[in-house]
């Protein structure tokens, strides 16, 4: 499961990183692309952070009780206060600007999997691929502009 849930994530931040190169959130001082999964920092720090695509991931399944063929869903969120120059006028602009961007990283739906614990990672031999992500209405607070988008990723579990 581990394998399918970095590959996806590597798979959106590599994408978004041509897509949008200016997309970036700062890590321990060094710019990445703006996809990062909860699971892997910070409780406070995945909270705090803005226009970036913040996953979470929902349980792994089978997708029938025989089959090796498994699914999890992803749910993205991402949010904006806004630019100061704007006054945070364009917030909404900014989401709009961030589904737009996560509709076209999620293309083409499917990737190779691989082994992220090795250096070069090693190719599993399997894909990943998933669903059109779905999106919620934009929601407000304090200042704030936030979408969720919910993906369905399939993949075959990793042996052992």
């Amino acid at each position: 499961m581990q394998a399918a849930k970095d590959t996806f994530l590597k798979t959106l931040a590599s994408r978004l990183a041509v897509l949008n190169p200016a997309r970036t959130v700062a890590w321990d001082g060094v710019a990445l692309p703006a996809v990062i999964a909860v699971e892997n920092e910070t409780a406070m720090a995945a909270g705090e952070i803005l226009e970036t695509f913040v996953l979470f991931w929902q349980g792994a399944q089978r997708t029938m009780p025989e089959s090796e063929l498994m699914y999890e869903d992803c749910r993205l969120t991402y949010s904006s206060k806004g630019t100061e120059s704007m006054l945070g006028t364009d917030r909404g602009r900014t989401i709009n600007t961030m589904q737009r961007e996560l509709r076209q990283i999620a293309e083409p739906r499917w990737a190779m999997k691989y082994d992220y614990t090795q250096n070069p990672p090693a190719l599993l031999g399997s894909n990943i691929f998933w669903t059109r992500p779905v999106t919620t209405e934009v929601t407000e607070k304090n200042g704030r502009m936030s979408q969720t988008a919910t993906v369905r990723v399939f993949f075959f579990a990793e042996a052992g």
